[in-house]
């Protein structure tokens, strides 16, 4: 479910921008730097931190261009889960350019990932004051004031875009997130829907109004997403591991069984499927499997207290 907001990312944070060299050693400097936006945006990111790192040690580059590689090279770390790596990066990309729109934009999703929600905060308005039409500060201002609870201000952030947007789909699926992280259950149905009738192809939009339309209980209307999400997404293992959710909360064991089994073949050792599909085997009577997945996440997690409690029902002697 998370893939989409990971590939906007990358979109968001990495800039291509055109280095134009006036000597040898520059155009090399700026080749290394364009084959590491190549690099990064396929996915390859040790590679690429290492074009930036050669590009940025070449010394030949002007202070304009070494931003652009210093923040590039911070995206990148950030994506890596190199927080600290990246707030440097882009700082330095900061002074050496400092009306950086990007460059503040992105620290200060940075600083979000590390906790330090007042420095995000102060570079959101910076950013803010440097292009106050540019909907992608309120965007990434949203997320960061969201991993730090404020929910009613991330949706503000996302009434902004959208009014500004309306078409913008990214809004409109985080937006219903957080609805839905309130218990806003009805709002939230209402913005994924959109989003749906705006693009109807994209697995991850109707993952979330069937995950919604369980928490409201309206279980078919869930299992009719959840399909629609698999016929899109047939190589996510979250999409067959919600749907068995969805065939459990039905009581279709053998059903939920299916699905949790494709998931975990696709993702081997997915703790939480196979949580679920030993759950799912108890209720089917499959004692057999139940405690062979219990005893799997038990070794994958030894304080899970779930699949404990699936080894002490099934050690208890029946009911007579």
């Amino acid at each position: 479910m998370k893939r989409l907001l990971v590939r906007l990312a990358a979109v968001l944070l990495l800039t291509v921008a055109v280095v134009w060299p006036t000597s040898p050693a520059q155009a090399q400097a700026a080749q290394d730097f364009e084959a590491g936006v190549a690099a990064a945006k396929a996915g390859s990111l040790p590679q690429a931190i290492d074009l930036f790192t050669k590009a940025i040690d070449a010394g030949t580059l002007n202070d304009g261009d070494l931003a652009r590689v210093h923040n590039n090279r911070g995206a990148t770390y950030r994506r890596l889960g190199n927080i600290d790596a990246a707030i440097r990066d882009f700082s330095r990309a900061i002074k050496l350019r400092p009306k950086y729109f990007r460059a503040y934009v992105n620290r200060g999703a940075a600083y979000g990932d590390a906790g330090k929600f007042k420095d995000a905060e102060e570079d959101y308005a910076e950013a803010a004051k440097l292009r106050p039409q540019d909907m992608t500060t309120f965007m990434e201002r949203a997320k960061t004031r969201a991993q730090s609870g404020r929910l009613d201000t991330a949706i503000l952030d996302m009434n902004e875009v959208l009014r500004v947007q309306p078409r913008n789909r990214e809004a409109l699926v985080l937006r219903g997130k957080y609805y839905r992280s309130q218990g806003d259950y009805k709002r939230a149905l209402g913005d994924f829907s959109l989003a749906i009738d705006l693009k109807g192809s994209e697995a991850d939009y109707f993952t979330e109004r069937g995950l919604t339309q369980a928490y409201l209980e309206d279980y078919p209307a869930a299992l009719s997403d959840m399909n629609m999400a698999v016929n899109l997404g047939a190589g996510d293992p979250e999409n067959f591991y919600y749907r068995g959710l969805v065939h459990g909360a039905l009581g279709n064991h053998v059903s939920a069984i299916e699905d949790y089994s494709r998931a975990i073949a696709l993702k081997p050792g997915y703790l939480a499927a196979l949580y679920a599909r030993a759950l799912a085997a108890l209720g089917a009577g499959n004692a057999k499997m139940a405690r062979a997945d219990a005893l799997k996440v038990l070794e994958l997690d030894p304080a899970h207290g779930g699949a404990a409690r699936v080894i002490k029902t099934l050690e208890e002697p029946p009911v007579r």
